[in-house]
């Protein structure tokens, strides 16, 4: 009985000293959480992609610049990022299914832009609430020809954190978005934010 019992004390110390190491697992894997513990810029992140390269967490991405459409549109292109490719005259995609990215850009001849910023995003979200989604910009801006908003839409494998653009130079009109998950959207979102503003850059 006593031999028992001495097993019994010596399996729950066991138990209790695994339990703390666990602990201390969990509690520096959290202190190096990179995800959770590095913040960007928008500001950092164009300056990133302007020269070629920048560290998001534990990746390092790689940025060129490439003609789409045509050669009418220059984008910073992710080096050995998408495993899916398309670039044909009036549209292009690319998507990359590891890190659940994607872009699609359309190219639309346009004289003109009929509509405000405000109006352009309501006849974008109005119609989607005949599928229940009610869609609220997280963000809106303008830049010179450039107009973007942003916002979470969810679908069937989760919720999308999306950046809509137009783009309107030489009598066309680019239409584009750029999106990734919700819980990426501090990161990757914020990168794919300021990859709108470099598209600005490299087009003027």
């Amino acid at each position: 009985m006593e031999k028992e019992l001495d097993l019994a004390t010596a399996r729950f110390i066991k138990e209790q000293q695994d339990w703390e190491r666990q602990e201390e697992v969990e509690r520096l894997l959290k202190q190096f959480d990179r995800k959770k513990n590095t913040t960007y810029t928008l500001e950092e992140l164009t300056e990133g992609i302007r020269k070629g390269e920048q560290q998001l967490y534990t990746e390092l991405l790689e940025f060129e610049p490439r003609l789409l459409l045509d050669g009418r549109i220059t984008i910073p292109y992710m080096k050995d990022f998408f495993d899916a490719e398309h670039d044909k005259p009036d549209k292009a995609f690319f998507a990359s299914n590891e890190n659940t990215v994607a872009m699609t850009i359309l190219d639309i001849p346009c004289e003109r832009i009929p509509q405000s910023l405000e109006e352009w995003i309501t006849a974008i979200c109005e119609p989607l609430k005949e599928y229940h989604w009610h869609i609220k910009p997280t963000k809106k801006k303008s830049i010179g020809n450039m107009e973007y908003f942003c916002f979470v839409m969810p679908t069937a494998k989760g919720k999308i954190y999306n950046v809509t653009f137009r783009y309107h130079k030489g009598g066309r009109l680019f239409v584009g978005t750029l999106n990734c998950p919700e819980e990426e959207k501090e990161g990757m979102g914020l990168l794919l934010e300021a990859m709108v503003y470099v598209i600005v850059e490299w087009n003027r």
